[in-house]
């Protein structure tokens, strides 16, 4: 989204704030880092040591702000301020404004030295622990100078994300209809089973979904394309899980795992540097596939975009033996 449309996008949300056009010209860049800065930090004293300005200087940009806003950011108690709903809601598109700033300039600076200086990189929770990490690791060994910025989503953001050119490279699925889509397909992997180490089921060689009846379990979030094709198995085979954990992010699965809280079923980058005294790793029957690609922007991919995607693909081709490596042991 270029930098006009997206400081128009957070002033205006014509519905929810209800300012006028003219007030538009009233808001300056001052006023947006003050609002930030009390967000983040909680307080006007802190904002303004934050920014390096005095807190009645904060306070009166914040006040102006609201004024040209015409709504209430903070709801003020002697020296505590609290957000209002509508500060959340505009915090999220300030966010957004800054994040298009900082884009310019890294853009700025690409342009000025001609080379791949630094690579944006938004990609699915599960890769952020282990894969992701020994990427960036042997990527810089081929170019050391290189700074990355990560930001963790899900596909429906990330590939939304990458069409509006917000990032280098993306790090997730895509729907097989979408043959628009610049992308390398990563190598395909299995979910498996993790149990705690003393579970009567880590005697089986083979984990199946039968096995998963009445057993406590450790749930992915309900956005997860993974949970759906568990639960999918789960109601072909006829058979319900007992008491069960819901987590947001399959890297935090091994966690309730190896306190005994239940089994799970995640993919095989949740299990990187796990305690194998604490956690057992078994293949699930029947067999769902983990499939995700390094996707592009569609207006340029860069040399250090593609060399990226290339070194993950060798990392994930690698972590793939791995897991399959602990079905031996």
């Amino acid at each position: 989204m270029p930098l006009l449309k997206t400081f128009i996008h957070v002033c205006l949300h014509w519905g929810h704030f209800r300012f006028k056009e003219t007030r538009l010209r009233s808001l300056n860049h001052r006023q947006m880092l003050a609002f930030r800065a009390v967000m983040l930090s909680g307080s006007m004293t802190a904002a303004g040591r934050i920014l390096h300005i005095s807190q009645p200087a904060v306070t009166r940009l914040v006040r102006d702000l609201e004024a040209d806003l015409g709504i209430t950011l903070f709801a003020r108690k002697w020296s505590s301020v609290r957000p209002t709903t509508e500060a959340v809601a505009l915090f999220r598109e300030v966010e957004k404004y800054f994040d298009a700033m900082e884009r310019i300039r890294d853009n700025a600076r690409q342009m000025r030295e001609q080379q791949d200086g630094r690579l944006r990189i938004a990609a699915m929770s599960t890769l952020s622990s282990g894969a992701l990490p020994e990427a960036i690791r042997r990527f810089r060994v081929r170019q050391h100078e290189t700074d990355f910025f990560i930001h963790s989503d899900n596909s429906v953001h990330i590939l939304d994300a990458l069409q509006r050119d917000e990032f280098s490279v993306g790090l997730c699925r895509v729907p097989p209809e979408r043959t628009d889509i610049d992308h390398l397909e990563m190598p395909v992997s299995s979910a498996i089973c993790l149990l705690p180490r003393e579970h009567e089921l880590v005697a089986k060689d083979i984990v199946t979904v039968e096995d998963l009846a009445r057993q406590p379990f450790i749930s992915l979030g309900v956005s997860s394309l993974l949970r759906m094709q568990i639960e999918a198995a789960m109601e072909a085979a006829g058979i319900q899980p007992g008491r069960t954990v819901q987590t947001l992010y399959s890297n935090t699965v091994p966690s309730y795992v190896s306190a005994g809280l239940g089994i799970s079923v995640a993919d095989i980058f949740s299990v990187m540097a796990i305690d194998l005294e604490k956690i057992a790793v078994k293949p699930f029957a029947p067999e769902i596939e983990f499939r995700f690609s390094a996707i592009f922007p569609p207006i340029a991919k860069t040399q250090g975009a593609e060399l990226f995607s290339q070194v993950f693909f060798d990392v994930v081709k690698d972590q793939i033996a791995d897991v399959e490596n602990l079905f031996r042991n």
